[in-house]
């Protein structure tokens, strides 16, 4: 070796020595210290916040929906099958701690720890075998981790002191189960607590409530005043025996009788305005904090500024769903990864603790996660309308008697079939009209002649026009081509953004649907990267994936955005109105049926069939590429965020497109219908020759009625450049 390069690795061998041994950082001196931009210690005047109602109403909430859930245990073999250990000694042991309380009071205890301070105890209790015999919940503030000073060891031990004044206890860290929220970056060995961010908002409802006490306590004030006329002073006697007797007169079932005074006397009420002790901002927001940081709703703990959620769509059944992802469930996997980390392997001996066990919480008989009945049986209807499973198993599945004979499928005979490379035709599930014929109903051409426009054979044709249309003069068009241009030139921008906001939405459900597929695929056996050998047929794997599909949620997201955009759009054409001189702005109830458009186009999405078709799709693929089950997962991730197309930022792109032009349509006849027009100019094939098909230059320049104006916004195909500008009648 070259001397110049042995030197150098002689000198690096001690930094190399310190890399590959791990040293620790001592513990901080200063723990919870001032917040920031303070001089006041908030955490100090808080306490341990058992005496906030607005910290233990979530808490508890909490407390009260753990338990609906079931903590169990499942093992999967090593041929991919999964067996449910109901019977494990760990389970047995959790569900009866100790002899003084069960399973619910040991996770009651857990979660107020875990919740108020980041950190929960459990001390194992050992026989003579060293087997754990029993556990029991000790109060955060009766434990804590110790390291050594050196830093040599992460923990070498936990303190325990009891409330008993024998002095301490130290545990090995072999006999402590410690829950942590995560890792306190002011001390690693600790969890931080959920709370910490709202300390301030805790200290200001604590505040409000004891001053509101105090006022009533200290500041309470008589209901009247009694007093003489004419400066008398009357002698303390005579003013004892006045209140004395108008309590006795005038109290208790005397209220609200007559009362005559023997002379001069004024009798005044006194007190204050209810109205200036109101101090309901600064609860509700500590209300709203406190809940978004333990991930629950404040409407499902019942503090009243949750409940103006419910005022704008959603339910609070809704809520409830929410806070068990949001908040229950994350929280109960934080519990089981600790216990399958610090408690299971007491209960495995050596050789077997490379058995695959998983602890999970069984959400089966949670009544806020099951679907309602009425839902279930709608759902499964349409499932069997569509042709995705049998009569038999709609019967069976429906509780209602079947056998054999039920064993077919029922498939509309009007369905057409669509390769694979005409896939981007097609728009949400419907296919483009054809092309239309041609007729010979001529309207004036800019020369003075005549132009061909095709006639097509429907009403419901993209190229349509009413029989009573009229021709518009060249004044009129130029005058509402401004307008048209006007919108126009918005138009490319609000569809970007409307297509920046829609693709999020596709590809969350593309991530579901994976995540969801590949659960389901590992629930029949499968294993990741090995070709899926599973025997159950695809429509079988697929109704299991669209069971466990949240399509409501989907459709109140997509709804929710087109609503959003129609709003948006409908607020820039009531302005293009006003600056073009045709009316003033759109009026509240007009600008609802714009909105409420927006809904019911998001409604014509039939996201169940679209995600069962690129369910059925991707399974076919991915058996004929003998894909694993994480490569086969990522395929439905694919094939459902694109939907009908080739991917999810070609179906936000294009549906941004259509429903731009469309809100603008609607939000242009609904406007201008508000401002006493009822007739309109159609502008459309825009882009010219050998860019606009011939049919929609021929509709350019025609004069028709808000109801056919209508029709053919709703017959309007993708990319189409049909715009309308209202018709002053001359």
């Amino acid at each position: 070796m070259n001397p110049i390069v042995k030197a150098f690795v002689a000198g690096a061998a001690p930094v190399l020595n310190a890399v590959r041994r791990m040293r620790h950082g001592g513990q901080p001196l200063f723990l919870n210290g001032l917040l920031k931009r303070s001089r006041f210690d908030y955490r100090a005047a808080i306490g341990d916040g058992l005496d906030s109602s607005v910290v233990t109403a979530p808490i508890m909430w909490i407390h009260r929906a753990l338990p609906e859930a079931r903590l169990a245990m499942r093992e999967t073999k090593s041929d991919g099958s999964i067996e449910e250990l109901d019977n494990h000694e760990m389970l047995e042991l959790i569900q009866n701690p100790n002899d003084f309380y069960s399973d619910i009071a040991l996770w009651a205890g857990t979660l107020l720890s875990y919740l108020l301070a980041g950190n929960a105890y459990w001390i194992k209790v050992r026989n003579n075998a060293n087997r754990v015999t029993a556990l029991w919940w000790v109060p955060h503030w009766m434990m804590k981790p110790v390291a050594p000073t050196d830093g040599s060891e992460f923990i070498s031990h936990y303190e325990y002191t009891p409330a008993t004044g024998l002095g301490r206890m130290y545990l090995d860290p072999a006999d402590v189960v410690h829950f942590r929220h995560g890792i306190n970056p002011s001390d690693q060995r600790r969890g931080l607590s959920p709370l910490d961010g709202v300390i301030r908002e805790i200290f200001i409802d604590l505040e409000s409530s004891n001053f509101i006490a105090s006022l009533l306590r200290n500041f309470g004030v008589p209901s009247v005043i009694i007093s003489p006329k004419g400066g008398g002073m009357p002698v303390p006697e005579d003013v004892e025996a006045t209140k004395t007797w108008f309590k006795q007169a005038f109290g208790g079932d005397n209220r609200g009788g007559p009362m005559v005074m023997g002379a001069p006397t004024d009798v005044s009420s006194f007190g204050f305005n209810p109205q200036q002790m109101n101090l309901s901002y600064g609860s509700d927001r500590a209300e709203e904090r406190v809940c978004a940081c333990l991930g629950i709703p404040a409407a499902v703990v019942g503090f009243g500024a949750g409940l103006q959620q419910t005022k704008v769509g959603a339910t609070m059944g809704e809520l409830r769903k929410l806070a068990w992802h949001n908040g229950v469930l994350p929280i109960g996997r934080q519990l089981v990864d600790e216990l399958k980390r610090s408690l299971l392997p007491d209960f495995q001996r050596p050789r077997e603790r490379t058995r695959r066990i998983e602890l999970y919480w069984n959400t089966d008989d949670v009544l806020a996660l099951q679907e309602d009945e009425n839902k279930q049986i709608e759902r499964k209807l349409k499932e069997l309308q569509g042709g995705a499973i049998t009569l038999f198993d709609y019967l069976s599945e429906t509780g209602r008697d079947a056998d054999d004979s039920h064993k077919v499928y029922l498939r509309p005979l009007n369905q057409i079939v669509v390769p694979a490379d005409e896939l981007a035709q097609v728009v949400e599930g419907r296919r483009l009209p054809a092309a239309v014929t041609s007729n010979t109903d001529d309207p004036p051409d800019d020369d003075g002649g005549t132009k061909t426009l095709p006639e097509p054979e429907t009403k419901h044709s993209e190229d349509w026009l009413p029989t009573d249309r009229e021709a518009a003069n060249e004044e009129q068009i130029e005058r509402g081509d401004r307008f048209v241009t006007r919108l126009e030139r918005a138009e490319n921008g609000i569809s970007e953004g409307f297509e920046q906001r829609l693709r999020p939405v596709f590809e969350g459900w593309g991530d579901e649907a994976g995540r969801i597929g590949q659960n389901v695929l590992e629930g029949n056996g499968e294993k990741a990267g090995r070709l899926i050998e599973t025997k159950a047929p695809d429509d079988q794997l697929v109704r299991e994936i669209i069971d466990l599909l949240n399509f409501e949620a989907w459709e109140a997201q997509l709804s929710s955005r087109y609503q959003s955009e129609y709003l948006a759009i409908a607020r820039d054409v009531a302005e293009a109105i006003e600056e073009s001189g045709y009316g003033t702005m759109l009026p509240d109830a007009r600008m609802r049926e714009v909105i409420e458009a927006g809904g019911k186009r998001a409604g014509l999405v039939d996201l169940s069939e679209q995600t069962r078709a690129a369910l059925f799709k991707a399974l076919a693929e991915g058996r004929a590429e003998g894909e694993g089950v994480t490569a086969l997962a990522n395929r439905i991730a694919n094939q459902v965020e694109g939907g009908p197309f080739k991917d999810a930022s070609t179906r936000a792109k294009l549906i941004a497109r259509i429903e731009t032009k469309h809100a603008q349509n609607i939000s242009t006849l609904e406007n201008a219908r508000a401002n006493g027009f009822s007739r309109f100019i159609v502008y459309d094939g825009r882009l010219g020759p050998g860019r606009s098909e011939p049919s929609h230059i021929a509709r350019n320049g025609w004069i028709v009625g808000y109801e056919d104006a209508m029709t053919m916004t709703v017959n309007m195909r993708p990319n189409c450049t049909l715009s309308f500008a209202p018709h002053f009648e001359l």
